[in-house]
């Protein structure tokens, strides 16, 4: 697989330093928990931290401790695992090939089998990652991302399935881990769908991020804020089909599947840790603190 590369990543980003890298990778090969963390990977989160050293350090704790933490979503990752195979089939995770006026990139995600109970939040947010991780590796840091949900297959019965805890971890994560600078997030869903949604994830979210969450009935009303001409052909936009989309992210991760597997042990090592932050839970092993990872409001 051809990776981004951090000399890439210098020439794109003035505001990365070698120097500040050297720092924050002094600082990972100290930490007896943590495993190897590239150069081109300490980039990315101090991109998504704004350059700020002690968020990006917080930032690595916490995803990987995250993904330590919590299997049923960043283990088994195999493309060619059957159970795997029957999760790519269910549900669309790809970035669109437009980005927005902004030059922001688009993450589409979608349901392309509705039935209930194929539907696990597990399982469809594990390959929403996996479409955003190999994203981030092979294309680099990005000036900012907006990801739209299609929950126009999905019914009130997907909606009650939806796992508390599950839904507030990965919230956690797209908060608080993810290497991204996020500055959007559109919802295509019912009016009674979105009330119900709203009541679960809402706990769960920052201020930063409900500035940014946008609830639509219909696409005319996110062609109001995301050029039509980007978005799939069959939801009235010019570009690729949801199939088509759909077809190419089964393709590209099954000849990546070596790099999911690798990923799998890009966790932290908790026996090995000295002692554990405190904005760590002792016995949940999921991050409390206050949110650290600055959120665009433009």
């Amino acid at each position: 697989m051809k990776l981004a590369s951090v000399e890439d990543e210098y020439r794109k980003n003035k505001n990365l330093h070698v120097d500040d890298v050297k720092s924050l990778q002094a600082w990972v090969q100290k930490q007896p928990h943590l495993p190897p963390v590239s150069d081109l990977q300490l980039a990315l989160f101090l991109h998504s931290c704004y350059w700020s050293m002690e968020q990006a350090k917080t930032t690595i704790e916490k995803f990987l401790t995250y993904r330590g933490a919590w299997p049923d979503f960043f283990a088994n990752r195999n493309p060619n695992d059957p159970k795997v195979r029957a999760d790519m089939k269910v549900t669309l995770a790809s970035f669109l090939p437009s980005t927005t006026a902004e030059n922001y990139k688009i993450v589409f995600h979608r349901l392309m089998d509705s039935d209930v109970d194929k539907f696990t939040v597990r399982d469809t947010q594990k390959i929403f990652d996996m479409c955003v991780t190999l994203e981030l590796m092979q294309k680099g840091t990005f000036d900012g991302y907006v990801i739209i949900c299609d929950m126009s297959t999905s019914t009130m019965a997907h909606t009650f399935k939806t796992d508390i805890l599950a839904t507030k971890r990965m919230m956690m994560y797209m908060q608080e881990a993810l290497p991204v600078r996020l500055r959007g997030v559109h919802l295509i869903t019912m009016s009674a769908i979105s009330n119900v949604l709203m009541s679960m994830v809402k706990p769960f979210m920052k201020k930063e991020l409900t500035s940014l969450l946008h609830f639509h009935d219909s696409y005319e009303s996110l062609f109001k804020l995301i050029p039509r001409e980007v978005l799939p052909a069959d939801v009235g936009g010019q570009g690729p089909t949801t199939r088509e989309l759909h077809e190419n992210m089964q393709k590209t991760f099954i000849e990546n599947a070596d790099f999911f597997v690798e990923q799998e042990s890009f966790i932290s090592n908790e026996s090995l840790r000295d002692c554990r932050p405190s904005y760590m839970d002792q016995d949940l092993g999921i991050g409390i603190g206050g949110s650290f990872k600055r959120l665009d409001l433009d």
